[in-house]
């Protein structure tokens, strides 16, 4: 195959075989459950994939299981579709654990099926033994070993169905050859044959009543301010999400998958980079499908404002979700389009004037964003032009360069740093990340996949060294298959960043640069992608606009690196306990500078990474460490209610 063809449409293909199989009864069960396409390496679980290419299905084949994997997690991500993906035993089982684990993280519908031994020769040595469905039981829903082939039709339509009811996420099926090669005229038992399509699941409504107290907030609210999760993303409640925004008008900002779901071109668009400011101000906060957990500080001061000064509305769309860390004054539960919906037939009961005029409180959300681009753009301003390039002139093109709603791909942890606050996502979707799992890796297998569930749209992926080392053989995947992904390599010869991540913090532990001067446009040319080196920051945007334009897959080697000093933070954040154990007067000048710049709510939120991970620093070392006064920071603590 070469380039992106339209998906199969199931049709006459529905006709089962007369001559029945366990593997074909797997790949029929996948066709009539509306799989189309397949990602994977060839091995034990060859009979399903073939049996079913005969249907119709894709068979988009790697160079590593992993890379299929992050495939699969992609286009499950962005179709809500299951992305199916294949390995065989043993060791290839073993290469599919981080991007399951990435996709119980972002609630990714998808199924990996993994080719096994007969199971006569289990516990005893036989050729590639290994156990899925024992090793995969902590990144995945549920995992089931195919023992009975009468049930196989059972089990993949389950799968199926599970993996993308919310919270989606992986299923895995573990299917043995003796499953496989099992065959007769048996019917399948427990199984309604399907119609061809991916199986939708009704919706849930919240308790009237709930909702009834929740629209009394938000109807008397003079500040409030709307939040929204993944649970807005997979419900499809975009559409209500503005439409409750705009009759309120509720500064709203999306996180994670659901970036996008109001576009961040919106006046009332709500980013991260100044939401806190917003929250502080805010009476009223309505959380809705949005996850507690360390992206999100567990909604604890110092980033968001305690109970006592803000009453808060939480809706998720399964009880497991809600958070009852949260002081929420109502909890509400319910699919998060419904709930929106319902909100908002509540609110206009409420409210003869809507949308409610809120001049003084939209002309603040302005005047934040504004004072946020502002410093955006003094920030640039002291790096352009650098050599090497600054990884925040960087991103800044990648954003200006790009198509308006171009998928946007994370796989480098200091470029997406700087790349989250460039972008401004119009779609859902459109910013894929690692999630809370933070794979690294990634970006080259979920470009492919983003390009067979988006096909035509453009996609880029900001990738660092250490990414194209676990991942670059599968531009050759992308090549074959004419997906033209633009692939942008941050390139400063070091896992993390050099200078500031290792030189500084960690002196002593010896290198983990690598060769200087790679040229990873000279590594993949002959793979007969477009490319482009950059050293000089004049050139980025051209090259990037050549890339894009290429119609090819093309990989940027962009040499970069960072010196701003506010690049550590995340850095600092995951090793302050470390530092506080070794003591204050066992760390170095350079170090002791990124703490120096620190403002006194980022040394709180240092102090508070500590606690979460188990270690409590007294107020005092931190005081030290950062040049406050500890009086300062205790007030601080105090007037934002964290709990110390």
């Amino acid at each position: 195959m070469t380039a992106i063809e339209s998906p199969p449409t199931p049709g006459d293909l529905l006709v089962r075989h007369p001559h029945r199989t366990g593997a074909r009864e797997v790949a029929q069960a996948l066709i009539e459950n509306g799989v189309t396409d397949l990602f994977g390496i060839h091995g034990y679980i060859n009979p399903v994939i073939e049996e079913a290419v005969r249907l119709g299905a894709r068979m988009w084949h790697f160079r590593h299981e992993q890379a299929a994997g992050f495939a699969a997690e992609a286009y499950g991500r962005i179709t809500k579709k299951p992305g199916v993906f294949f390995v065989s035993a043993s060791a290839g089982m073993a290469n599919a654990l981080s991007s399951l684990s990435q996709g119980i993280g972002t609630r990714s519908p998808m199924i990996l099926l993994v080719g096994q031994h007969g199971t006569a020769g289990d516990q005893l040595g036989i050729l590639q033994e290994g156990y899925a469905a024992d090793c995969f039981e902590t990144v995945a829903k549920w995992t089931r070993r195919l023992t009975d082939w009468e049930l196989n039709a059972h089990w993949v339509h389950k799968a199926i169905t599970d993996s993308v009811t919310y919270p989606a996420g992986p299923v895995v099926l573990e299917i043995p050859l003796n499953n496989q090669w099992a065959h007769g005229d048996a019917v399948q038992r427990k199984y309604l044959t399907g119609t061809g399509e991916t199986p939708v699941l009704p919706q849930t409504q919240a308790d009237p009543s709930r909702i009834e107290e929740a629209a009394d907030l938000l109807a008397g609210a003079e500040r409030p301010v709307i939040l929204a999760g993944d649970g807005v993303y997979w419900s499809n409640g975009s559409a209500e999400l503005v439409a409750l925004a705009e009759s309120l008008n509720a500064p709203t900002g999306a996180r994670r998958t659901a970036r996008g779901a109001i576009s961040e071109e919106h006046p009332l668009a709500l980013a991260s980079g100044y939401r806190g400011s917003m929250l502080r101000e805010a009476d009223v906060v309505l959380v809705v499908g949005l996850r507690a957990g360390e992206l999100e500080s567990w909604f604890e001061p110092p980033d968001w404002p305690t109970a006592a000064r803000t009453a808060y509305i939480q809706a998720q769309d399964t009880a497991e979700d809600l958070w009852w860390g949260l002081d929420a004054r109502v909890n509400v539960v319910g699919s998060s389009k419904l709930v929106l919906q319902q909100l908002l037939e509540a609110v206009r009961r409420r409210r003869a004037e809507l949308p409610v005029p809120r001049p003084e409180w939209t002309g603040r959300l302005e005047a934040a964003r504004a004072a946020f681009d502002a410093n955006r753009h003094t920030k640039l301003a002291e790096v352009r032009d650098r050599s090497p390039i600054h990884t925040y002139e960087l991103a800044q093109a990648i954003a200006d360069e790009a198509d308006r709603d171009a998928t946007i791909i994370y796989d480098s942890y200091q470029g997406s740093l700087y790349l989250t606050d460039a972008v401004r996502a119009v779609r859902p979707s459109q910013v894929l990340d690692a999630g809370p799992r933070v794979a690294l890796g990634q970006g080259v297998g979920m470009a492919f996949g983003a390009g067979v569930a988006r096909p035509g749209g453009q996609v880029v992926s900001l990738i660092g060294d250490g990414g194209i080392g676990l991942a670059g053989m599968d531009i050759e995947t992308l090549v074959r298959y004419e997906i033209p992904a633009v692939l942008v390599v941050l390139n400063n010869s070091s896992w993390g960043g050099n200078s500031l991540m290792r030189e500084d913090i960690q002196p002593d532990i010896g290198s983990w640069d690598m060769t200087p001067d790679l040229r990873y446009d000279r590594v993949f040319a002959p793979f007969g992608c477009h490319v482009e080196h950059v050293e000089d920051a004049a050139e980025l945007r051209p090259a990037l606009r050549r890339s894009f334009d290429s119609g090819k897959v093309a990989v940027v080697n962009v040499v970069a690196d960072c010196e701003s000093i506010e690049a550590s933070v995340p850095w600092l954040r995951l090793k302050i306990g470390e530092f506080y154990s070794r003591g204050i007067e066992d760390l170095s000048d350079d170090l002791v500078r990124h703490f120096r710049v620190l403002s006194k709510v980022e040394a709180l939120r240092l102090h508070k990474s500590a606690l979460d991970n188990g270690t409590r620093i007294p107020m005092s070392f931190m005081a030290e460490l950062c040049g406050h006064a500890e009086a300062e920071l205790l007030e601080l603590a105090t007037a934002t209610g964290y709990r110390y």
